[in-house]
């Protein structure tokens, strides 16, 4: 029998939930408006709770964009109470919960979920710009990939070759597309060379609030980070920022950044987007991502010839396709890829999610005394995933799994050759683990965590060497790990170069775990291959 589920609040994307649940022979109820009113949750087995798009006015909220999300995470928690785990065999409500505001998302990912929720309700909350991201830059083993990746040619470890991904216009969907590009365009080639960092250029006429704000908002990213404003009106001024441990330190992100305040038309844009496509070592990559969607197909056609010729992919985001879907189609268009579109998108089996459960199983056994598991049962895989306490770690499995298309990238291989991909060479796992360090580098900041100062690194080093010490000699341990501690506060220990790192309690260098997990991407794309075969 197919699975119970209801919708509840209306969005353009519901025909296409629609048609994605009866295609996999499940029984839909639609409860138009937004609210918990008659409806008993423990009815279903899966919810999709959606809050009105950006273009529409809601009776039930009025206002803006936060004040939606603050409405529908009411009555999500009201529809929780709702919800009997035991009556489910033990399974949380699995919910998809639509937002409109990048920011909630971001606050649901740093701060974690309420309580009440969490106990009942597996979450897998999204905005549109947020999945159109994924959908964009996040390859899958196996699948059929619709956008061309950031690393559109293979970057080695001795490559010199490092993406610039260009983003035009400053809005929430380029915010999201520029957060998911520094998540994921990580490459062996930096261990080797620190000069080769993944750029994210924004470039917008008035950029200068929103750029304030998201470099705000990230700001343990930016403070460790390589970054400038060009301003290209009358006053032609530059600033240039050093990370804060800059020759103090060995540098550690692997990403940088460029905020250019003016017109994409401007000359001096026109010409270096043009150098940009000329440069043999730059992968190059365009968003169109204003506001205004009708601009964006414009713009989409009046680039530097260069960019056409040399097919130097160009994303565009729009609302819909329209004729837009014809052009794309012939020649010299073919390198123009619309996104973004706001009645379709979103792929109910969540497929990062199901790979990010194996990734966590896989991190359980590895380290959990149970030795590394050469299966990944599906029902220990649920359990173990149901007993995460913490929903931000969550969303840390899933970032890393991200990744992992970038990887087998870097090693030569693409989504079509899955089934040759079996086994990782010591001297693979060694450059993937860096690139896994850098990675996890970079999501960490995103999170709000930052690097110790020198004085608490010191704290945390001299107590890490109190319990070897005490182990060594079978005396008494001491009473608090240091590193716990302070990973308490959202100060990590091991935000520094994958070359700094070293032991904690047990004795082990850190860089163990990185090790297994990234031995672990074989099994992870097998299993999720026969899954969805």
């Amino acid at each position: 029998m197919g699975r119970k589920v209801i919708i509840i609040g209306q969005h353009p994307i519901t025909d296409d939930l629609i048609r994605q649940y009866e295609g996999q022979g499940c029984s839909v109820k639609l409860s138009p408006m937004l609210s918990a009113a008659g409806v008993c949750m423990n009815d279903f087995d899966e919810a999709c709770v959606l809050t009105a798009s950006a273009g529409e006015k809601s009776v039930e909220t009025p206002g803006g964009k936060m004040e939606a999300d603050n409405h529908a995470l009411a009555v999500l928690s009201e529809l929780a109470k709702g919800y009997v785990v035991s009556e489910h065999n033990g399974k949380r409500l699995l919910c998809h919960l639509l937002l409109q505001s990048q920011t909630t998302l971001w606050l649901l990912q740093a701060m974690d979920l309420y309580e009440d929720i969490n106990a009942t309700v597996e979450l897998c909350p999204f905005t549109m710009a947020d999945q159109w991201a994924k959908n964009v830059f996040c390859n899958l083993p196996g699948n059929v990939q619709k956008y061309p990746s950031l690393d559109w040619q293979q970057i080695s470890a001795a490559s010199n070759k490092k993406v610039h991904l260009v983003i035009v216009g400053f809005s929430e969907m380029s915010e999201s597309l520029a957060m998911h590009a520094a998540l994921i365009a990580h490459f062996p080639n930096y261990v080797r060379d620190h000069s080769l960092r993944s750029r994210i250029t924004i470039i917008d006429p008035n950029i200068s609030r929103r750029r304030n704000a998201f470099i705000q908002r990230y700001h343990n990213l930016f403070d460790n980070s390589y970054y400038r404003y060009i301003e290209l009106g009358s006053k032609k001024q530059t600033f240039f920022h050093k990370p804060m441990y800059n020759e103090s330190r060995e540098d550690f992100v692997d990403v940088e950044w460029e905020f250019v305040q003016g017109d994409i038309h401007d000359t001096l844009i026109q010409e270096k987007l043009r150098l940009w496509t000329d440069d043999a070592e730059q992968l190059l990559t365009i968003a169109l991502c204003t506001d205004d969607c009708d601009r964006n197909q414009d713009e989409a056609f009046v680039l530097p010839a260069a960019v056409y010729r040399k097919q130097i992919p160009i994303l565009v985001f729009v609302h819909q396709e329209g004729l837009l879907a014809q052009v794309i189609k012939k020649d010299g268009y073919r390198n123009i890829y619309p996104f973004g579109m706001e009645n379709c998108g979103y792929d109910i089996d969540i497929p990062l999610w199901q790979m990010a459960k194996r990734l966590h199983y896989f991190y359980l056994c590895s380290y959990g005394q149970q030795g590394v598991p050469t299966n990944l049962p599906q029902d220990e895989m649920e359990v173990a995933w149901s007993q995460v306490s913490a929903f931000s770690m969550r969303y840390s499995n899933i970032n890393s799994v991200m990744t992992i298309a970038t990887k087998m990238r870097s090693l030569g291989h693409d989504s079509s050759d899955w089934e040759k991909f079996y086994a990782l060479t010591q001297e693979e796992v060694e450059q993937l683990s860096a690139v896994e360090h850098n990675r996890w580098s970079v999501e960490r900041l995103v999170m709000g965590f930052r690097p110790p100062r020198d004085d608490e690194r010191q704290q945390i080093r001299d107590n890490i060497r109190e319990f070897l010490a005490a182990k060594r000699d079978g005396s008494e341990l001491p009473k608090e790990y240091m590193k716990d501690v302070f990973k308490r506060k959202k100060i990590h220990y091991d935000l520094c170069a994958y070359r700094e790192l070293g032991e904690d309690k047990t004795g082990q260098n850190v860089k163990v775990y990185d090790y297994d997990l990234t031995a672990s991407i074989p099994l992870i794309a097998n299993s999720f291959k026969e899954q969805e075969s």
